[in-house]
């Protein structure tokens, strides 16, 4: 059986990790990020993984070549034997190319189209629980309880440290100078998707639905 592969584009803050996360329970597919994949992988005891946990803990970029192999032997792994929703890979052009050359899977692309100012604005108001990870906003989705989590009932909801607004800006010029050019090249390749994330969350849940429909 070939693997399903979802991938997830769009800025940040469009709303990626929410849907990827509801598509995973649906799908009973693992929803994964780039930077949950590095976390597991320096845990074994390979080449690779002392190589990432090097450039981890100096805090440097990690080189597409590595980045590649790093992903490629991870959706081998047996948690990825029927697929997986991809959330941060491929980010560059160089990557989806590889992506798409050496690792064998049926692929659809989603991505995720928000405005500049409106990811702005969903990013300096988005909080998470400390305690089981779920993300909350200020502006448009708040927990039922203020201040409490809905999901474990923690109290520590807290902001991003990375999340002020001359690193957000920062952020989403990097992503459409590096990511942005994957998106004419996913559309030749076809099964890719446009969702308009400037909707409410249920609207958003709807759209996504009746793509998922299709692939």
């Amino acid at each position: 059986m070939i693997k399903k592969v979802i991938i997830l584009m769009g800025l940040p803050g469009s709303g990626k990790g929410t849907q990827g996360a509801i598509l995973s329970k649906d799908l009973s597919l693992p929803h994964i990020s780039t930077g949950d994949i590095f976390r597991k992988m320096v845990q074994e005891d390979s080449s690779e993984s002392k190589m990432l946990a090097s450039y981890m803990n100096e805090g440097k970029l990690i080189p597409s070549e590595l980045v590649n192999k790093v992903v490629r032997k991870y959706i081998a792994s047996d948690e990825c034997k029927n697929g997986c929703i991809l959330d941060g890979y491929p980010r560059t052009l160089e990557q989806a190319e590889y992506f798409i050359e050496k690792i064998d899977a049926d692929i659809s692309t989603i991505f995720f189209n928000l405005s500049n100012d409106e990811a702005i604005k969903r990013i300096l108001g988005r909080i998470s629980c400390v305690a089981c990870g779920r993300i909350y906003n200020e502006y448009f989705d708040k927990p039922l309880k203020s201040g409490v989590c809905d999901e474990c009932g923690s109290n520590e909801l807290l902001a991003r440290l990375d999340d002020d607004q001359d690193t957000i800006i920062a952020r989403l010029d990097e992503y459409r100078k590096e990511t942005l050019p994957m998106i004419e090249y996913y559309k030749k390749k076809g099964k890719f998707y446009i969702v308009n994330a400037g909707q409410s969350k249920q609207k958003v849940v709807a759209e996504v639905a009746s793509i998922v429909k299709k692939i």
